[in-house]
């Protein structure tokens, strides 16, 4: 299954906690092959100082099959880490 991964930081909100960032990431999948959409929404990602957690229940509903939700899983973790650093808060006017 040769599956493409899109991600795009929609919105940084705060979390519950101090320090904790709620960001919700566009996301879409397509077949590579035929360009097919598979899926296209958002999913929450909560960024505090001890790592990056996806959340498991918006993919879990997303996806009947184990491999996409695992690598949805992996490569959102692995896009948020990267950017980390550059999540800023929305301004609020």
């Amino acid at each position: 299954m040769s599956v493409q991964f899109l991600f795009e930081v929609q919105s940084v909100l705060p979390g519950e906690k101090n320090e904790e960032k709620i960001v919700l990431v566009s996301t879409e999948l397509l077949y590579k092959t035929s360009g097919e959409t598979i899926y296209t929404g958002v999913i929450p990602v909560r960024v505090t100082e001890h790592g990056v957690f996806v959340s498991v229940p918006a993919v879990t509903a997303a996806f009947n099959s184990k491999y996409l939700r695992t690598e949805t899983l992996f490569r959102l973790k692995r896009y948020i880490k990267r950017m980390r650093d550059y999540l800023d808060f929305d301004n609020k006017e």
